[in-house]
Order: structure tokens, then C-alpha cells, then sequence
């Protein structure tokens, strides 16, 4: 008769997740899609780590990090990280952020270090996932490195298809912002504001761009407001105001999540939201309100990754327009914001589904 083991049964080693959060804390943009992407690794595992670098204690309330997290808070931190990866329990899920990826000269090492993340993980049967992400100044050997990373994941997103051209990997889906709810807003006939918000860093808009935006408010019988988002854009929305005749409203001291709040309240009272920040535009068409980037010499960002949910005339090149197209493109109707809500709603759609399917094969390889 065989002899019952009468020793206890060790119990398994809790599972982990890994999602890398860092961002600056002044940008309400990069923390909703830091925010999204932390919703995406949030309940995948028995623990959770969380990379912020060198964040403040804010950025962790902004993307409300979960208190029982292990959050990993300077870059002195990445040996740690990195050793909390190779001894984590088998099939650890990492999860990278969300938003715009570097690959010029100076960031190979950082992409050595990323593929090293890679392997380990898949090396432990994890899970790497990618979220809906773009490049930026790709040159080797970054890229290089970067395409050898991406093959070697599971989950490889991109937010725009010359992205996916140049990665030659992974799948086009739209930016993880489109996942930070759609609010229904006022009806077309209550909204009251034209609302603009542009780049700090970028030369004032000339006098022709003032005064067909000025013409286009009046023809439409909005007020104009300017709204600050980035922090580093407050002294451009106070000038804009004047230039426009408009309403400056200021973040200043406020909360950044009150801000955030406050600022998806005015979107929610716009007809037409004018900027060169693209999740300026995402959260405007969340809130169902027609984005329109008009500047001079827009770079492809923000027209390709509205392009990937099916919306076109979104960005508008202000140094080459003729004074009727600039009228027809500041000319908002509830026709455009009805095409703008359609598409939304597919893009949020398609990022849920998504989320699900990321959820599953998880299941599946522990399983």
C-alpha cells in the first residue's frame, strides 16, 4: 500500500504583473494614456509593479496607482526592476506605456535594456504586451533593436499605419486615449465655445490664422476660450486669448485631476476644439466636439493616428490653405461632430475588444 506524503503542498508562487507608467506630471495627455495603459495591466495578476521614474507623488494619484502596488519611483530603481523580473514566478505579464517612442541615435541602450525586459519575460512563458504606441525619429541601430523587441512580444500596437510601415511588425489599432470614455455632452445647439489650445514651444500663429479663427467664431456665434492642458502651454493660451478676444482660463494652482475634469467639461460645451496636442483633439472627440488641428505645417502625427479610426480632415495645413478652405474647415456643423462621435465609438469599441482578447491569452498561457 502506497505510503500517503503527509508533507504540505507549497502553494504556488503569487503571478506578477510589470507596467511601465513614466511621464510627465504637467502633461494631462501622457497621464490618460498612462492611466489607460495601467487599466489594461490591472488585474492580470496576484501583484502588480509599477515602473514612474522619477515622477512626483501627484503623477501617482493622476493615474491612480493602486495602493498595495509595488511602484518603483527613480530611474536608481531600473536594477531593481530588472531583478524583480528575472526572479519573478513563471508567466510574468509586462506591459510597456503607452504614447510616442524615441528610436534616434541616443536611445539605443535604453532599447538594449527594453529587448533584455523582452526576452526575460518570454524566456518565464509571460506575456509582453505593447499598447497602441508611435515612433519618432527612427535611426539605427534603435530601430534595429527596437523591431527585434517588438517580434519577440506577444501583443505589438501601433497607433497609425506609417508606424506599423516602418516597425514592419505587430497590428494597427487606434490610440489608447479613445479608451478614456465617451461623455455625451450638450446638444449641438447648447454648446457655446470654440476652444483652442496650442504649443507653447511653437511660434505665435500670424495674423491671417487669428483672424480667420476670430471670423470663424463670430460666423457661428461662439465665444472663444483658451485652455491649457500641458502646463508648459499656459503663457501661449494667455496670449491667444488676447489676440482672439477671447476667454483665458488658467491651470495654476488647480489639482490636476480637477483640471483634467474641468477641461473635459469645456469640450463637453464646444462646438470646435482647435490644437496641436493630439490627446487636445482625442478627449474634444470623446467629448463629441469637432477636433481640427490648424497650424502651419502640421507634422503627419495627429492626421495618421485619426486616419487609423476612420476620420479624415482632421488636421489642416494653415501656411497653404486659401482663405475658403480655411472657412470650410472652421466651419463646424452636426453633421462633422455626428462623424466624429461614429468614429469614436468604433475606436472605443475596438480597444475594448482588444483589452479582452490581451485578457484571455493571458488566461490561456497560465492555464
Amino acid at each position: 500500500m502506497r505510503r500517503r506524503d503527509s508533507r504540505p503542498s507549497t502553494p504556488p508562487r503569487p503571478s506578477t504583473t510589470f507596467v511601465s507608467l513614466t511621464g510627465p506630471a504637467g502633461n494631462i495627455g501622457d497621464a490618460l494614456i498612462r492611466r489607460e495603459t495601467l487599466e489594461w495591466a490591472a488585474g492580470t495578476s496576484d501583484e502588480l509593479v509599477a515602473y514612474t521614474g522619477d515622477a512626483p507623488d501627484v503623477w501617482l494619484t493622476q493615474l491612480s496607482i493602486p495602493d498595495d502596488a509595488v511602484v518603483l519611483r527613480s530611474k536608481k530603481s531600473v536594477p531593481r526592476w530588472l531583478w524583480l523580473l528575472v526572479t519573478a514566478p513563471r508567466h510574468p505579464v509586462l506591459v510597456f506605456e503607452a504614447g510616442e517612442i524615441p528610436l534616434d541615435r541616443g536611445n539605443g541602450v535604453r532599447e538594449l535594456v527594453f529587448l533584455a525586459e523582452t526576452l526575460i519575460v518570454r524566456l518565464k512563458g509571460g506575456v509582453v504586451v505593447r499598447p497602441p504606441r508611435g515612433i519618432r525619429a527612427p535611426s539605427q541601430p534603435s530601430l534595429g533593436i527596437h523591431r527585434l523587441a517588438t517580434r519577440l512580444s506577444q501583443v505589438t500596437l501601433w497607433r497609425d499605419a506609417a508606424t506599423l510601415a516602418t516597425a514592419r511588425t505587430g497590428r494597427l489599432a487606434p490610440d489608447i486615449g479613445f479608451s478614456a470614455g465617451i461623455r455625451p455632452g450638450l446638444d449641438w445647439n447648447e454648446r457655446t465655445d470654440l476652444i483652442v489650445s496650442l504649443r507653447g514651444a511653437r511660434p505665435l500663429p500670424d495674423e491671417r490664422w487669428i483672424r480667420a479663427v476670430r471670423d470663424s467664431a463670430e460666423r457661428a456665434g461662439l465665444g472663444i476660450r483658451t485652455i491649457v492642458q500641458v502646463r508648459e502651454d499656459e503663457d501661449r493660451a494667455r496670449e491667444l486669448a488676447e489676440l482672439l478676444g477671447g476667454v483665458f482660463e488658467e491651470w495654476g494652482d488647480t489639482d490636476p485631476l480637477v483640471q483634467e475634469e474641468r477641461l473635459r467639461e469645456r469640450y463637453d460645451a464646444a462646438q470646435l476644439v482647435i490644437s496641436d496636442r493630439m490627446h487636445v483633439l482625442v478627449l474634444a472627440a470623446l467629448s463629441g466636439a469637432v477636433a481640427l488641428e490648424l497650424v502651419p505645417q502640421p507634422t503627419a502625427k495627429i492626421r495618421e493616428a485619426f486616419a487609423a479610426i476612420g476620420l479624415d480632415r482632421v488636421s489642416v495645413d494653415a501656411s497653404t490653405s486659401d482663405p475658403e478652405h480655411l472657412r470650410e474647415a472652421l466651419r463646424p456643423t452636426p453633421e462633422r461632430a455626428a462623424e466624429v462621435v461614429e468614429r469614436v465609438r468604433g475606436a472605443e469599441a475596438s480597444l475594448a475588444g482588444i483589452r479582452q482578447m490581451i485578457r484571455a491569452g493571458i488566461r490561456r498561457v497560465r492555464a
